[in-house]
């Protein structure tokens, strides 16, 4: 469902170093810890209508129970746990209430409570879930069964110098980025089924997404230690620093290496990474509070002003607010009338002896 949005884009102020949105009464970056004074930056420009957002994602395993990261939108129904390796079912289904938030986020968050594109005659700031992130918090957070999702508004940055990116979008599904700075290039591509997961998905910037270098192959047989070869002379790879992307010393290939594999085979401590979604037009969560705001029987909204007037019964004597006509009470009113009588009565004793000075005065 898309709306009618006349009004102008709210611009979003991003830290320069990893994109993430950088909250208007924030002190420090949630994600590289920098002094926000002196890393933030206004969001590259976008379409009124696009908007990207930074999530970070994980499912708890069904057999060490710790908190697994996802690293890109796995549609294929199962998900390989980081920390033991074991692979399992993963219903893709789990991700739509993410997306959502995801998209709801983008849409609705901070600073202004109105969120990015704000409706020309609806007000829903104070409705608004996500009015805090971008103001005083970074992250919406979402909690959905075994998984756990964040969201925050942002825009994609080089892997390779912590740039923020150019990213184009070439096809369904697919994007392309370029770095200004250092001038790394990358592809990514979502699946048929990634993308049929929610309607307001463009486009995906992670590791995993990227579809111009290949994969590598990947095991660890019983969960035990585990091997990587190249994707494409099958050599095995010898991870070199702690990026996804790494170069095989035979063929001289670069292999896109995810970023739990790379964790898992250092024996260091895994957390989700920060990847990136492109979300466009209204999200779910907007139409709904529209819907709310023009009521169930389809009227259209009313203004703070005229609910006032709906709610009381009362008509106005003009369009100033707090201006009304007193209610109209019908029947006799006893106290009323008798306090006018014995005003009456009272003017006439007044004059009565107004009289009789001005006589005895002669």
């Amino acid at each position: 469902m898309r709306e009618n949005m006349q009004a102008p884009a709210v611009s979003v102020s991003v830290c320069r170093r990893c994109g993430v949105v950088a909250p208007a009464q924030g002190n420090a970056c949630d994600i590289c810890h920098q002094p926000l004074s002196a890393v933030r930056t206004p969001a590259p420009a976008m379409p009124a209508d696009q908007y990207w957002v930074a999530v970070r994602a994980g499912f708890t395993c069904n057999s060490c129970r710790f908190l697994a990261p996802l690293d890109s939108l796995d549609a294929d129904g199962a998900v390989e746990c980081a920390h033991c390796g074991l692979r399992q079912r993963f219903d893709s289904a789990s991700w739509q209430p993410a997306l959502d938030h995801a998209h709801a986020v983008g849409d609705l968050a901070g600073p202004s409570p109105e969120g990015r594109n704000p409706h020309p005659t609806t007000w829903l700031g104070s409705d608004n879930p996500h009015a805090r992130v971008g103001d005083t918090r970074t992250f919406g957070e979402l909690s959905d069964g075994a998984l756990s999702f964040h969201a925050a508004p942002g825009h994609p940055v080089c892997q390779k110098c912590s740039s923020l990116l150019h990213v184009g979008v070439t096809g369904p599904g697919s994007c392309q980025s370029a770095c200004q700075s250092c001038g790394d290039r990358a592809t990514f591509r979502l699946s048929d089924a990634a993308r049929a997961l929610h309607e307001g998905l463009i486009a995906v910037v992670s590791d995993d997404a990227r579809s111009d270098r290949p994969k590598a192959q990947l095991s660890a047989p019983g969960g035990g230690v585990m091997t990587m070869n190249c994707g494409s002379c099958g050599a095995p790879l010898t991870l070199e620093g702690k990026g996804s992307l790494q170069t095989c010393k035979y063929c001289n290939t670069s292999c896109i290496v995810p970023h739990r594999s790379v964790s898992r085979a250092l024996h260091e401590a895994i957390e989700p990474a920060i990847w990136w979604l492109l979300l466009g037009g209204v999200s779910p969560k907007r139409s709904e509070l529209l819907e709310e705001h023009r009521g169930t029987s389809g009227e259209t909204h009313l203004s703070a002003i005229e609910r006032i007037k709906k709610a009381a019964g009362k008509k106005t004597l003009g369009e100033q607010p707090g201006v009304y006509e007193a209610p109209e009470v019908k029947g006799w009113n006893l106290t009323q009338m008798l306090f006018t009588v014995v005003l009456g009565m009272l003017a006439l004793l007044i004059a009565f002896g107004i009289t009789r000075l001005v006589t005895f005065s002669f």
